[in-house]
Formats: structure tokens, C-alpha cells, sequence
């Protein structure tokens, strides 16, 4: 990430919230249906389509899930005859380095926002922060715990079991974890990480692995890992004091979309206050509105060292990644 962008957030993690201010539904009558192609989890969606069917009574969502990487491909595939409206969820770059799968909007949601696309194409919604996650079953013992992305690539590990990392081939997630640990070091250390870990096929199954005991050690978005810490799950976030990797979240419009004027005032809800007020609480995401404070216990991140990420494409990070792997695996 950007320096200006770390200023611009941090200037958000200081706001007080200001009084709700109803979205406005002037366009209550559209009707019809919205496909929606996301890689978020049901613990984002349900809430939010929640509030967003409250607005928009009459439109019909469907929802098409899967990781970015794979949804990227669907929609280079079905560019000529679009089967989704709106890609929910994914970094920036990921949107301009493939704007021509896209439209722009000017959605006036976007004035909002710590960050615009000039070319308005892309439309932030929120701030992921990831943590290392441990299973405390596994790993009972904090003084055992990682405290750093560094330690991981320890042999030491290996006795403990596998360390999970989602594919970044197919994990938004897991694409942003490995581009901040490559922006952390440097792509020797990510090699030497992958040495300690055990590849899943999307965040959900790397969350998964951590929660069930199948690994001692992952990675977890820090909403949902505090939402299990909060239900009394066997899990334990730790923010690693050599930094906490992240990433910006936006949507867009998918090019030629069959139910546009639909997709539209998704876009618009979704950057309205009324969308962020459920954003914080319960889903208990950070907001890239400029008006808006962080969920209520969440960490203060200004008090930790967040990485400054590199601006790489994702083709660059799976290219690097796969690279990686295999010379990590020819090593064992």
C-alpha cells in the first residue's frame, strides 16, 4: 500500500462517526434480478444483501462464489455474453490491470471514500487487515505462538504440522497475503516460507484448516477471526510486529452487464452509509469511508507496523508464487 494511502486511513481510523444519514432510495421501484460474482465468505453477504433487499425489495440477487482468480476468469471467458453483473470484492489493481472487463459508474458513494478511481471504474468498500491465526488446542501455549511473519519460514515449525496459505491462483486473500510477505522481505523469504506450508484452495479452506485443527497455524482476516475469537473458538489472532499485511476492497460493474441500472444502485448502496453502518457492526469490517470510526473491538491500528504493499499485478505475484512453490517443494 501506498504511503498517501496509509495516511488517508489512518486519518479514517481517528473520525468519530457522524449521525446516520438514510440512503437514499429514489430508485425503489427497479425490479428484476442482480448476479453478484464474490469471493466474500456469508458472514459479508447475508448482512449486507440483508439491508440491500430492504432498499431494493424488488430485485432478485444471485450469488456466484468462488475466489477472484477464478472469477476473473469466468468473466474473461464470458466477456461477449456476460453472466454477471457486479465482481464484489478485490484490490484495485486487479480492476485496472483488466479495465476492459469492466465499465465505469459515477457513483456518488465514491466521494466518500479515502480513495477514488479517476476513471471510476473501480469502488472501495473496505479495508482488510490480516492476522496470524493459531489453533489453541494445537498450540496451548502462548509463548509458543508466532510473534512474526519472519519466524514462520523457521524450520521449527514443521514438528507443529503444516502452516496454512490460501492459493493466491485462486484467493484473493491469499494473493494479498503473499504480496505482503514478498513486500515484508523479498521473494527468497517466501520461498523459504512455503517450505513450512500447506497450499489450500481458498481462504475459507485455510480459515477452515486453522479452526478444525487440521493446521496449527494460518492466516485469517481479522473480522471474521475476531468474530471466532468472540464465539470462543479454539483460535487466537496475532498481528505480527514485522507487518500486518492488507488490502484495500473494491467492486465493479463487469462489462456489457445484462441488468446494469440493477448493478448501478448496488454500487451506490453499497458505498452508502446505511451499507457501512452494517459493515462495522455486525460484520465488524473497516470502512473506507472517510466518516466512518472502526468496529468496536477491533485493534488500534495505528499503534502496529503496517506493511507497505507492492503495487504488483496479480499475474506477477501467481507468476513469483508458482515459481516459489515448486523450487520449495524440489528442496524437501
Amino acid at each position: 500500500m501506498k504511503r498517501s494511502m496509509l495516511v488517508a486511513f489512518a486519518i479514517v481510523l481517528c473520525l468519530a462517526v457522524a449521525t446516520p444519514v438514510a440512503f437514499a432510495q429514489s430508485a425503489k421501484t427497479l425490479s428484476g434480478r442482480l448476479v453478484l460474482y464474490t469471493g466474500n465468505g456469508t458472514e459479508i453477504t447475508d448482512p449486507l444483501l440483508a439491508g440491500f433487499k430492504k432498499a431494493y425489495p424488488a430485485i432478485q440477487v444471485e450469488i456466484v462464489k468462488a475466489g477472484s482468480g477464478e472469477l476473473l476468469a469466468r468473466i474473461r471467458a464470458e466477456k461477449d455474453n456476460p453472466g454477471g453483473d457486479i465482481l464484489w470484492g478485490g484490490e484495485p489493481l486487479i480492476f485496472e490491470t483488466d479495465a476492459a472487463l469492466f465499465e465505469p459508474w459515477d457513483s456518488p458513494s465514491d466521494k466518500a471514500m479515502i480513495r477514488q478511481d479517476p476513471k471510476k471504474i473501480w469502488h472501495l468498500w473496505s479495508f482488510m487487515a490480516q492476522a496470524i491465526l493459531v489453533n489453541t488446542n494445537l498450540l496451548k501455549n502462548p509463548a509458543d505462538w508466532p510473534k512474526t511473519i519472519k519466524e514462520l519460514a523457521d524450520p521449527k515449525w514443521r514438528k507443529y504440522g503444516k502452516i496454512a496459505l490460501a492459493d493466491p491462483n485462486k484467493s484473493g486473500t491469499g494473493a494479498t497475503l503473499v504480496n505482503g510477505f514478498a513486500s515484508i522481505y523479498d521473494w527468497d523469504f517466501v520461498e523459504k516460507l512455503l517450505r513450512n506450508c500447506e497450499i489450500s484452495p481458498g481462504s475459507d479452506a485455510m480459515f477452515a484448516a486453522v479452526r478444525d485443527g487440521a493446521d496449527p497455524i494460518g492466516f485469517m482476516n481479522e473480522d471474521l477471526g475476531a468474530k471466532w475469537e468472540q464465539m470462543g473458538l479454539p483460535v487466537k489472532m496475532i498481528f505480527p510486529a514485522d507487518g500486518i499485511t492488507n488490502t484495500l476492497d473494491a467492486s465493479a460493474i463487469i462489462a456489457g452487464a445484462k441488468d446494469r441500472d440493477n448493478a448501478r444502485a448496488f454500487i451506490d448502496w453499497l458505498g452508502s452509509k446505511e451499507s457501512h453502518l452494517i459493515l462495522r457492526d455486525p460484520i465488524l469490517r473497516r470502512s473506507c469511508r472517510t466518516d466512518m470510526a472502526p468496529p468496536p473491538g477491533l485493534i488500534d491500528l495505528s499503534k502496529y507496523k503496517i506493511a507497505a504493499m507492492a503495487n504488483r499485478t496479480r499475474e506477477e505475484i501467481e507468476t513469483n508464487f508458482n515459481d516459489r512453490l515448486e523450487k520449495a517443494r524440489a528442496s524437501q
